[in-house]
């Protein structure tokens, strides 16, 4: 890796290639979890692998790379985001909780084999429904694996600041599932007790 990041740094396009290659997953994770749209995500990690080639001759190696491009991707969503804080229509925005809720209750009628995939599929409409914040601090530390230390260096936190602010957000996560939780339930019994009638 460090003869790529050297040759990468002296102008090798292909080195630089493969480089961001192996970090895309990592980073299309974060960019997903904070973008919370696919198509946005993509144009961001785009955006991030050109940035990073600009900028890449004056890497100093003084944080990680994983860390570095984090921190390129993470300003251009939140530059994006900002951006368009004063665009998006309310209705847009309830529409999609909507559709959020729509998938809790589409997911009690799943038919038996598939509790896995209902569980990720529950899993990730709490992840939708929590703010921007916490879904990028649980994304880097859940899905990423990214420890403590690093996380800290990429939001340039300290660490027991991430240690407050993860403890906060698995909070508000088990609150919202719990409640997802028990809608759910609620509403197959009306269902059932229908049925029934």
């Amino acid at each position: 890796m460090d003869d790529l990041l050297h040759q990468a740094r002296s102008g090798d396009g292909d080195a630089f290639a493969q480089l961001f290659q192996e970090h895309a997953p990592m980073l299309w994770k974060v960019a997903a979890s904070v973008m919370d749209d696919e198509d946005e995500a993509a144009d961001m990690l785009q955006e991030t692998a050109i940035k990073a080639w600009r900028a890449i001759p004056r890497f100093d190696g003084k944080s990680a790379l994983s860390t570095w491009l984090t921190r390129i991707l993470l300003n251009r969503c939140f530059d994006e985001i900002r951006s368009k804080r004063r665009t998006i229509p309310f209705s847009d925005i309830t529409q999609a909780v909507d559709a959020g809720e729509a998938r809790l209750l589409v997911q009690g009628s799943a038919p038996a084999g598939v509790a896995d995939a209902c569980e990720r599929m529950d899993m990730d409409a709490t992840l939708a429904r929590l703010g921007m914040s916490d879904r990028l601090i649980l994304t880097l530390f859940y899905v990423n694996d990214l420890p403590i230390s690093e996380i800290a260096s990429v939001l340039d936190a300290s660490e027991g600041a991430v240690r407050t602010r993860l403890a906060r957000a698995r909070k508000r996560f088990k609150g919202i599932y719990e409640r997802s939780a028990r809608f759910e339930v609620s509403a197959s019994g009306m269902a059932v007790a229908e049925a029934t009638i």
